[in-house]
């Protein structure tokens, strides 16, 4: 609707100004609004299904790359002035300039996503994998010749060092109006969980809440899992804990999460005071509903939280039965833009098109003005081969 706008301004100046008006000057009242129109849109829609989700992994590699140096270009010009006062370009200051690159420390999960940390790190997974190798990298140098330190993970379970990355990717659910519609909450309100974010280089929490006398280990085995059965099964597992709350804050959990993102497995777990399991609730996009059922039946099974347990069931069962849901069988959903953004649309447009308008009839380029790049103006389509006037 936007796009008539531009329309209905150029037949008012046709009317009340085709005289001063180039044919080029019409083209740029008309493209420039319906360009900004299909950019806003772009640029609306884009935002509205952006979502961030989460990757697990493990470091497969820490590298070192010690600092060196090497010869460039010289970027530092010279300049003369002559009798006249004018400079002019008289070559460059040195024959070469010297670039020096200071010492960095990485690593590289088994995503095959490179992560930029710290040398204290870098020690201490050396000394954990028990290996540091010298890569000799051959490179052309000044003076100094940095070359590069790895420590490659043995393989031992007891070593493997956990990684969390979080990646972008289009969710039309969460922008959705009429199909997954999840009904508005309040997280203050109602006692919900953020999702957690990544600390330090790659950490994240998996188990949200308290869990109770076996939550640590919990976390460490289910961090593990993330970790092994990320890139396997393409999973990310959270677990999150509700402290004398009905079974409604669970639902609730749901559609503040919109369903959770498309590679998740999501346990919400009810329990009292005194850590009694009270009621569960499992939740994924995964179409695998027998595990959220036997999630669900393995904690009603027991009587007092024990996370430990339920992690050691957990991980087989989602190896086995967990399958990703194919985000593209949403891609029919289509993106309603909100209404303050309908609004802003209008808005810019019209105020693209009278901007445009008063510059189109103030200008000189019109025929026979300064700025004329021709003899026809808007409104007139040809010329007498006798009489040389114009007919429009």
């Amino acid at each position: 609707m936007a796009i008539v706008i531009p329309i209905v301004a150029v037949i008012i100046l046709w009317w009340q100004f085709h005289h001063k008006l180039m044919w080029w000057e019409v083209l740029v009242l008309v493209g420039t609004p319906i360009i900004l129109t299909a950019l806003s849109k772009l640029i609306i829609e884009t935002a509205q299904v952006h979502d961030t989700e989460f990757w697990g992994g493990w470091v497969r590699q820490a590298e070192y790359y010690e600092d060196w140096n090497e010869r460039v270009s010289c970027r530092h010009s010279k300049y003369r002035t002559d009798s006249k006062g004018k400079r002019h370009y008289a070559g460059k200051e040195h024959l070469y300039d010297v670039d020096y690159h200071p010492p960095s420390w990485q690593v590289v999960d088994s995503n095959g996503i490179s992560i930029g940390v710290d040398s204290s790190l870098f020690e201490a997974l050396a000394k954990r994998f028990g290996n540091r190798k010298f890569v000799e990298l051959h490179r052309s140098y000044h003076t100094n010749d940095g070359d590069k330190y790895v420590a490659d993970w043995d393989g031992k379970p007891e070593t493997l060092e956990p990684v969390v990355t979080s990646h972008s990717y289009s969710n039309r659910v969460q922008s959705s109006t009429s199909i997954h519609n999840f009904k508005e909450v309040d997280p203050k309100a109602d006692g919900l969980h953020d999702y957690p974010p990544i600390s330090g280089h790659y950490s994240q929490r998996s188990i949200l809440g308290n869990g109770g006398a076996t939550h640590i280990q919990a976390e460490r085995r289910l961090d593990y899992l993330n970790a092994t059965l990320g890139g396997k099964k393409e999973v990310k597992m959270f677990i999150l804990i509700f402290k004398d709350k009905p079974l409604d804050v669970a639902l609730d959990q749901e559609a503040y999460w919109k369903g959770s993102n498309k590679n998740e497995f999501v346990t919400c777990i009810g329990v009292s005071s005194q850590y009694e399991v009270k009621w569960a609730h499992a939740f994924s996009w995964s179409k695998s509903e027998d595990l959220k059922i036997e999630a669900r039946n393995f904690l009603s099974e027991q009587k007092t939280l024990d996370l430990a347990a339920y992690v050691e069931w957990l991980g087989p069962k989602v190896e086995e039965k967990f399958v990703r849901f194919n985000w593209h069988e949403f891609d029919y959903i289509t993106v309603e833009p909100p209404g303050w953004a309908v609004i802003l649309v209008f808005v810019l447009t019209i105020l693209a098109n009278a901007g445009i308008a008063i510059w189109a009839i103030m200008n000189d380029h019109r025929p026979g003005g300064p700025g004329s790049s021709g003899p026809y103006e808007f409104g007139s389509f040809a010329k007498s081969s006798k009489g040389g006037k114009f007919y429009g």
